[in-house]
């Protein structure tokens, strides 16, 4: 992997939805799953799996299912009144042609986790979420964009069916990647200072690196 500065590629990675149509060398897909594998997990068990899926038509599937998924979340929401999704808007533009065009980007990553005799859910998305940030800052290193989906989950059963996911195996996060279309671009996410969400010692007192 190129030399590409740590704290750079944290700075500058933001979700990308768009994508030109070119497809990424394998070399590259090894990379970010070589980078993946290195993160923490609980008792070192490293009991992450990832499918890679880069085959037109199953990827079309995949697709069709997340479309289905996210207009089935979408419908309970709304009847529910817990529709927290953008409305309007650049992202809520953005994350509608990623649901309408899920199916058409270059490489598409299922990172999974088997269901095992931890005390709690939390120690099992403890041992796969490092694994997805590590792969996608990997991404942002090598010039791919990529953005973390989980609205498949409304539809799993039918993934599980497709890409033949044992029954006891969670599918943690969806992430498309390629190489970023010409009208995205890194960096310039917004986020709240740090002074807004760290605090010292106790809950109100407020982080202050001057103190």
């Amino acid at each position: 992997m190129p030399a590409f500065d740590l704290f750079e590629a944290m700075n500058s990675q933001r979700a990308i939805r768009h994508f030109k149509p070119e497809p990424v060398p394998p070399e590259l897909i090894h990379e970010v799953l070589s980078a993946a594998v290195r993160a923490p997990s609980a008792s070192n068990r490293q009991a992450w799996r990832f499918i890679v899926v880069t085959d037109p038509e199953t990827k079309r599937g995949v697709g069709a299912i997340y479309r289905e998924a996210q207009l089935r979340r979408d419908t309970r929401n709304a009847q529910t009144g817990l529709d927290r999704t953008p409305s309007s808007g650049q992202l809520a533009t953005s994350a509608s042609d990623l649901r309408e065009h899920m199916g058409d980007v270059p490489v598409i990553i299922l990172a999974c986790i088997p269901r095992d005799d931890s005390p709690a859910n939390v120690v099992r998305w403890a041992s796969i979420f490092p694994a997805v940030q590590n792969l996608m800052l990997a991404a942002r290193g090598l010039g791919l964009g990529t953005v973390i989906t989980t609205g498949h989950h409304h539809m799993e059963d039918e993934l599980r069916d497709l890409l033949g996911i044992p029954e006891d195996v969670d599918t943690a996060a969806l992430i498309p990647m390629g190489f970023p279309a010409d009208d995205e671009h890194f960096g310039g996410s917004r986020r709240k200072p740090v002074e807004e969400v760290a605090f010292q010692d106790r809950w109100d007192n407020p982080w202050n690196p001057a103190a």
